[in-house]
């Protein structure tokens, strides 16, 4: 296999989240107060159940049947049985940062974050058990994403070429970390799948690993960027081949028909950082940011058009609820709305 070499340049400066979460943190944090206290570990105290939890920061949001879930600061996991209309907190063991949840089925689901701490649900979301966490291990940092290809096996991927990989429900996780040709050790953002068996994952430095062996081997793609890709979408084509979206720092987005092999950049009409997003119902895709960005790719992956919340909160990722109506998580929690009221903000 041909290596992708590429001179490292993080060694020495802070991971990233996402674009938009470096935002949520200064603005959380900006205002704290120095208290001398004996310091309580987050993985160690259950989150605090709390009335404005669902205009907190929330940082993924994904569905559980017909159940919505969104997961942020705090230990914060909330849900939502009515499309997004009233939310319940979940009962979570820890109160870390939670940085994405999935599910598997309407039952089952898993969320992580920082210390790469593990939860697990088999209630919907009601009510989440810690799996694992990082403090035993020399591989620090939190983790920022995670995929499951069946009810037993899924990863999870995080900073610093951080990946780790269950076959038993996340009873136990281990290092997969060597099964990833990343020598420079580059962050991993975010994870999907088109089909059973081909997995890719979104990194730094223009790159996008791809799995075509179920998660045994992870090898790189160069794409003609050099930053960082914070999201990434993928559908199977009736070619055959694999339509991938990328999105993530200054606006950049990226798009390819065939699997990863060529890629072609797409003019976004904003430098605002980009996060996650999902295919709609007509075949397009809706892709989220700072400042309230929303940016609708055609069908064909072709063109853009541009869309900004007045509020201009920064926007974390969304997810579909019914035609046309959707659940956006960012900063100040959760936000609805339908195609209606995004082309009042036509820019």
């Amino acid at each position: 296999m041909k290596k992708t070499i590429i001179n490292p340049t993080l060694r020495d400066r802070l991971y990233t989240l996402t674009a938009s979460a470096l935002v949520y943190l200064a603005l959380s944090t900006g205002s704290a107060t120095i208290a001398h206290a004996e310091y309580l570990d987050p993985l160690d105290q259950p989150a605090v159940v709390m009335a404005s939890a669902q205009h907190s920061l929330l940082l993924d949001v994904a569905r559980a049947g017909n159940r919505l879930v969104a997961v942020g600061e705090r230990g914060h996991i909330i849900y939502s049985d009515d499309q997004g209309a009233s939310w319940t907190q979940a009962q979570v063991a820890v109160r870390s940062q939670l940085n994405a949840v999935h599910f598997w089925d309407d039952k089952r689901g898993w969320a992580v974050g920082e210390d790469a701490v593990i939860l697990h649900t088999n209630d919907g979301g009601q009510s989440w058990s810690k799996q694992f966490d990082a403090r035993d291990t020399e591989m620090k940092g939190p983790l920022l994403d995670l995929f499951f290809i069946s009810a037993n096996e899924g990863f999870a991927i995080g900073v610093f070429n951080k990946l780790y990989r269950t076959t038993d429900g996340g009873q136990s996780w281990e290092n997969w970390q060597a099964h990833a040709d990343n020598l420079d050790e580059w962050h991993l953002f975010a994870m999907a799948s088109p089909v059973a068996g081909v997995i890719y994952v979104a990194s730094e430095a223009g790159l996008l690993f791809r799995s075509l062996d179920g998660g045994d081997s992870f090898a790189p793609l160069q794409t003609d960027h050099d930053g960082s890709f914070h999201g990434v979408l993928v559908r199977r084509g009736d070619d055959g081949q694999d339509q991938i979206l990328l999105s993530g720092v200054g606006g950049k987005l990226f798009v390819s028909r065939d699997s990863g092999d060529s890629w072609h950049e797409l003019d976004s009409h904003t430098e605002a950082g980009l996060s996650g997003g999902a295919w709609l119902a007509d075949g397009s895709a809706l892709i989220v940011g700072a400042d309230g960005i929303m940016l609708n790719v055609s069908a064909d992956l072709t063109s853009v058009q541009k869309y900004q919340r007045d509020n201009g909160l920064p926007l974390s990722n969304m997810t579909t609820v019914g035609q046309d109506q959707w659940v956006l998580v960012g900063l100040g929690g959760i936000q609805t709305l339908n195609a209606a009221e995004v082309k009042q903000n036509d820019e």
